[in-house]
């Protein structure tokens, strides 16, 4: 009877052993099988460079020649950015560009503007054509102009 208990397990291992060997069969069967790009026949294309008319030429001159005279920024200082991207609203008086440009210097340690200071940057920025003013009572009122909304954008 031992040897009928012996016999089981081996008949067993050998049937899990068949099936296994017959799994893997199949996979490498499907393997085999034709790939994709296997099936695809590909076809040289003879590409020409096309000519360039002359009138998109020009077009895209003058395009460019307006696009680097509206956009012709001068190289700006940290301190002009600074009192440029201070102006919330529209139209702001001295203090308050004082108060809103000054808000991210203190905290990093950074001297604040003082009023002559910010007076020769705005004078600099009014040159450059992104800032302009009006005398209101006696006191001046700064407000960006196009240029200077398109650059703070």
């Amino acid at each position: 009877m031992d040897d009928k208990k012996d016999d089981l397990p081996s008949d067993r291992e050998s049937d899990e052993r068949e099936k296994i060997r017959n799994y893997i069969e199949e996979m490498t069967k499907k393997k085999k099988a034709p790939v994709a790009k296997d099936l695809v026949q590909l076809k040289h294309v003879e590409v020409k460079k096309q000519k360039v008319d002359q009138e998109t030429l020009d077009l895209a001159k003058t395009l460019k020649e307006q696009y680097i005279k509206h956009d012709q920024f001068e190289h700006l200082s940290n301190d002009e950015l600074t009192i440029l991207e201070s102006f919330i609203g529209g139209r702001m008086f001295l203090s308050r560009i004082a108060i809103v440009a000054n808000q991210s210097r203190i905290p990093l340690g950074i001297e604040p503007f003082r009023k002559a200071d910010l007076e020769k940057v705005l004078n600099s920025l009014i040159a450059k054509g992104y800032v302009e003013f009006e005398q209101v009572g006696d006191q001046l009122v700064y407000f960006l102009t196009e240029r200077g909304k398109y650059r703070v954008q």
